[in-house]
C-alpha cells in the first residue's frame, strides 16, 4: 500500500511540474517510436502536439477569462439562493488527490489499462489523459467517504473505469469522424453524455422524427456572413454579456465591456480550427504510421484509440455554437427545476467542455445537441445535487477551504460546494448509488450495474457496427477506415 501511495504522488507530481502540454506529447513521442514512425517523423510530431495543446489551453483560457466575470454577474442578478455552490471542477481534483484512493488509484489505473489493452479487452489507450483520472474517481471518493469503506471506494473506482472505457470504444469512430481526428478518443467528463445523446437520437429515428440538421455550415449557407462562426460568437456573446450586466447597461463602460467580450468570443470562434490543424499535424505521422501496418498485417490488433484531454474536442464550430446558446438556456433553467440545489457558477463557462460528448452523435446538429444538452444537464444537475451533502463533507475534511478562495467563501456564508462537469454524469452517479447503498440493496445495486455493464459490453464486441452507427458514426466513414470490411 505504501509503496503504490509514494509512485501515485511521484505521478502527481510529475504532472504537477510538466502538465499536459508536456506529458502527452512525450507519451505520443513513446508510442510513434513503438509503432516504428522514426525519430524525426516521432518528434516532429510531438513538438507539434505539444504546441497545439498549448494553444488549445490559450484559447480557452481567453474564453473561460471573457465569459466567467458575465456569468458570476447573471448569478448575482437573479437573486436566488441555493444551498450548493459550484466552484468548479478545480475543487473535485483537490479532494480526489488529497485522499489516498485518488493517488493510489493512479497506479492501479494505470496498470488496469495497461493490462486490458494488452489483452485486447479494450481498444482505448488512457495513459495519455492520466491527470484526468480524478473525474470518475471523484465517484469513488464519495463512496468511501460515505461508506467509510477503503476497498468499496477501490471497488468502485475500477467499475467507474470500466465504464468509460467501454464508452471511450464505443465512441471512437464517431468522435474521430466528426472532429477529423484519426485514433483518438475521449475518457473524460464530457463523453458522460453520449449515451443520453444516443439514446435521443435512437428514439428519433425509430419514431422517424423528421428533423432538419442545423450545422455551423449550413447557418452560413443560409444567413451568408451572419451564419459565419465569427458572427454566431459575436452575437451569443453580446447576449451573454447583456444578461450579465443587466443591472448597469445605461453605463457607457458596460457596452464597451459587453463589445469587447463579444468580440473576443468571435475571434475564438475564428481562430480554434488553425490551433485544431496544428494538433492534426502531430498526429499525423502516428496515425499513417499505424494504418500502414494494420494494412500490410504488422500489428496484432485491429483497432487502437488514444485518449485525449477535451481540449482537443470542444473547438468545432458547431459545438461551439450549441455551448454558447446552452449558457444561459441552462443556467436560467436549472434556477427553476425542481429539485436542483446547485448554483451553476464556475463550470459553467466550460460548456463547450460538455457539449463535446452530445455534439459528434447528432453529427454536428446544433439544434439536437442545444435540446437534449437542455435536458441532459438539468437532469444531471438533480441528481448532483443527492451527491453535494457528501462532497462538502468531503471537501471539508480534506482542508479545501484553505487552498481554494470560493470554497472558503461559501463555507463562511453557510453553503455547500459542488462540482458541475465533474458531478454532472448521471452513469457514474448510478455506480455511485450501488455502491454507497446499505445491506441488501448495496448488493443488489452492485449485482446490477455489473450485469448492465457485462450484457452492454457482450453486445458491443458482437456487433461492434451497431454500436459505432448508434453513437453516429457513419457506414462510410467505417468502411473507409477500415472498422468494418466493405
Amino acid at each position: 500500500m505504501q509503496a503504490l501511495l509514494q509512485i501515485g504522488n511521484a505521478f502527481n507530481n510529475v504532472m504537477g511540474i510538466f502538465g499536459s502540454t508536456i506529458i502527452v506529447p512525450i507519451i505520443i513521442f513513446i508510442i510513434s517510436m513503438c509503432m516504428r514512425v522514426g525519430v524525426k517523423k516521432s518528434f516532429q510530431g510531438a513538438v507539434y502536439m505539444a504546441v497545439g495543446l498549448t494553444l488549445f489551453n490559450a484559447v480557452l483560457g481567453v474564453l473561460m477569462s471573457a465569459i466567467t466575470p458575465y456569468v458570476t454577474a447573471m448569478a448575482d442578478n437573479v437573486g436566488i439562493s441555493l444551498p450548493y455552490i459550484d466552484i468548479g471542477w478545480q475543487g473535485a481534483s483537490v479532494v480526489v488527490y488529497s485522499n489516498t484512493l485518488g493517488y493510489i488509484y493512479l497506479v492501479l489505473g494505470l496498470g488496469l489499462n495497461l493490462i486490458l489493452f494488452a489483452l485486447k479487452l479494450v481498444d482505448t489507450f488512457q495513459p495519455t489523459d492520466i491527470w484526468n483520472y480524478y473525474q470518475f474517481v471523484f465517484w469513488a471518493v464519495i463512496v468511501q467517504f460515505t461508506t467509510g469503506s477503503f476497498a468499496l471506494g477501490v471497488a468502485a473506482a475500477v467499475v467507474c473505469n470500466l465504464v468509460v472505457l467501454l464508452i471511450a470504444d464505443i465512441i471512437a469512430p464517431s468522435l474521430q469522424e466528426f472532429n477529423g481526428y484519426d485514433n483518438l478518443t475521449l475518457t473524460s467528463v464530457p463523453q458522460g453524455g453520449a449515451p443520453f445523446a444516443m439514446i435521443v437520437r435512437w428514439v428519433v429515428m425509430k419514431l422517424k422524427i423528421k428533423t432538419r440538421p442545423i450545422s455551423a455550415e449550413s447557418l452560413q449557407e443560409k444567413f451568408g456572413f451572419w451564419g459565419e462562426p465569427l458572427s454566431i460568437g459575436l452575437v451569443v456573446g453580446i447576449l451573454i454579456a447583456v444578461l450579465g450586466s443587466t443591472q448597469n447597461l445605461g453605463e457607457v463602460g458596460t457596452w464597451a465591456g459587453i463589445l469587447a467580450t463579444a468580440i473576443t468570443i468571435a475571434g475564438v470562434m475564428v481562430i480554434y480550427p488553425s490551433v485544431s490543424g496544428l494538433f492534426v499535424k502531430g498526429l499525423i505521422p502516428l496515425s499513417q504510421s499505424m494504418q500502414a501496418r494494420a494494412r500490410a498485417g504488422q500489428t496484432n490488433r485491429k483497432f487502437f484509440h488514444v485518449a485525449m484531454d477535451p481540449a482537443v474536442f470542444f473547438g468545432n464550430g458547431d459545438n461551439m455554437a450549441a455551448a454558447l446558446i446552452l449558457i444561459p438556456i441552462v443556467f436560467f433553467t436549472s434556477l427553476v427545476m425542481p429539485g436542483n440545489k446547485i448554483l451553476m457558477l464556475a463550470d459553467i463557462p466550460a460548456m463547450a467542455f460538455m457539449t463535446a460528448g452530445l455534439i459528434f452523435v447528432f453529427r454536428g446538429d446544433i439544434l439536437m445537441t442545444i435540446i437534449s444538452g437542455t435536458i441532459w444537464f438539468n437532469i444531471a444537475n438533480i441528481l448532483n445535487s443527492d451527491v453535494c451533502a457528501a462532497f462538502t463533507k468531503a471537501a471539508e475534511s480534506a482542508g479545501v477551504a484553505s487552498q481554494m478562495s470560493s470554497v472558503a467563501d461559501a463555507f463562511s456564508q453557510g453553503l455547500g460546494i459542488a462540482s458541475w462537469t465533474v458531478g454532472t454524469n448521471p452513469v457514474l452517479y448510478l455506480v455511485y448509488k450501488a455502491f454507497s447503498a446499505e445491506g441488501i440493496m448495496r448488493i443488489a445495486g452492485i449485482a446490477l450495474v455489473l450485469a448492465a455493464y457485462a450484457c452492454i459490453y457482450l453486445s458491443f464486441r458482437k456487433d461492434k457496427k451497431k454500436w459505432w452507427m448508434a453513437a453516429g458514426a457513419s457506414e462510410e466513414y467505417l468502411t473507409e477506415r477500415g472498422y468494418i470490411e466493405s
